[in-house]
C-alpha cells in the first residue's frame, strides 16, 4: 500500500469515527417470549349408564343425619343465679324519670314555684332510690 492511499484511508477512518460516537450504540429489539397457548377446555366425560353403587351399601354416616355417638349431658349450674333487673326494666325506670325532670323543667319555665304541690310531688318521685 502507498503512503498517500494509507493516508487517505486513515483520514476516512478518522472522520467516520466521530460520526458514530455520535449516535451511541444501537439498541437491540426486544428479545420475542414465546409462549405456549392454553388449549381450551374440554368437557368432562358424560356417560348414559347410572352411577354404580358401592357394594355393601350407602355408608351410616351418609344416612342417617346426627352426631354418631350421644352426646354427654352437660353439668348445669351448681348455684342458682341472683335475679338482677332486666334491661327492659332499667329503660323504662330512665324513661319515667327523664318524663318527671321534663314536667319538673316545664314547671320552671312556666314560673311555678318549688313549694307548689305538684312540683314538690314531682320532687319526691324523683327522689326515690329505685329511679337513680
Amino acid at each position: 500500500m502507498t503512503p498517500r492511499a494509507a493516508g487517505l484511508l486513515l483520514a476516512l477512518i478518522g472522520a467516520a469515527a466521530p460520526a458514530d460516537a455520535q449516535k451511541g450504540p444501537v439498541p437491540l429489539p426486544p428479545p420475542t417470549v414465546y409462549t405456549a397457548p392454553t388449549p381450551a377446555p374440554l368437557a368432562p366425560p358424560t356417560s348414559a349408564a347410572p352411577a354404580v353403587a358401592p357394594p355393601g351399601g350407602l355408608s351410616p354416616l351418609l344416612s342417617q343425619p346426627g352426631p354418631i355417638f350421644p352426646r354427654p349431658p352437660q353439668p348445669g349450674p351448681s348455684y342458682l343465679a341472683t335475679p338482677t333487673p332486666a334491661p327492659l326494666d332499667q329503660q323504662k325506670s330512665q324513661a319515667y324519670r327523664n318524663e318527671l325532670l321534663g314536667q319538673r323543667w316545664q314547671l320552671d319555665h312556666q314560673g311555678v314555684s318549688p313549694g307548689s304541690e305538684r312540683y314538690r310531688e314531682i320532687q319526691q318521685q324523683l327522689n326515690q332510690p329505685g329511679l337513680r
